[in-house]
């Protein structure tokens, strides 16, 4: 910038520096999924092995085996992704267990859903007739709790670095 002598004042400016700035900001604007992408995939494996480590282990460990980490269909939001701790479909059949008698202390399902039943709680017949709730585990909610800070933290900080790698390579194109 630049001004000009007594009299006749002129104001200038050098928009090359402005230019190049308005540039890479176009060129990052359009490529922040990657680093989400990234940030998020990487964040959410904190919560995965927390949640795995917290579960209940049988014989098999099925339960725990069968915990993975499912991305949710892109909706058209950009910059959005959404990933959760949840239960590989596949072990679906190994993760339920048939209700001797359906109805009877509850709902109407033939089968109880395993993983639910160990983090929520499940009613079951008391020692000598009648009926007794048992208390879940909640290993999946422990895990979001013990290590949201941590994976939080992660994630800010690859998107950070993610976002300044993309910030240098469009500012030096």
């Amino acid at each position: 910038m630049s001004a000009g002598a007594a009299g006749g004042d002129v104001l200038s400016f050098d928009t090359k520096g402005v230019e190049v700035m308005i540039k890479a900001l176009n060129r990052v604007g359009e490529s922040p999924q990657k680093a989400v992408n990234k940030a998020t995939s990487k964040a959410i494996l904190i919560v995965k092995r927390a949640a795995r480590i917290n579960a209940p282990k049988g014989k098999t460990r099925t339960l725990q085996k069968s915990i993975v980490v499912r991305a949710e269909k892109n909706h058209g939001v950009k910059g959005k992704k959404v990933r959760q701790v949840t239960f590989n479909s596949e072990a679906n059949a190994q993760l339920q267990r048939p209700i001797r008698e359906p109805g009877k202390l509850g709902g109407q399902n033939p089968k109880a859903y395993y993983p639910a039943s160990q983090e929520y709680g499940f009613l079951a017949r008391a020692p000598g007739g009648g009926v007794q709730y048992i208390p879940g585990k909640y290993y999946m909610r422990s895990a979001a709790e013990q290590t949201g800070a941590e994976a939080k933290g992660l994630m800010i900080e690859i998107m950070e670095t993610e976002l300044e790698k993309l910030w240098q390579e469009a500012s030096h194109s």
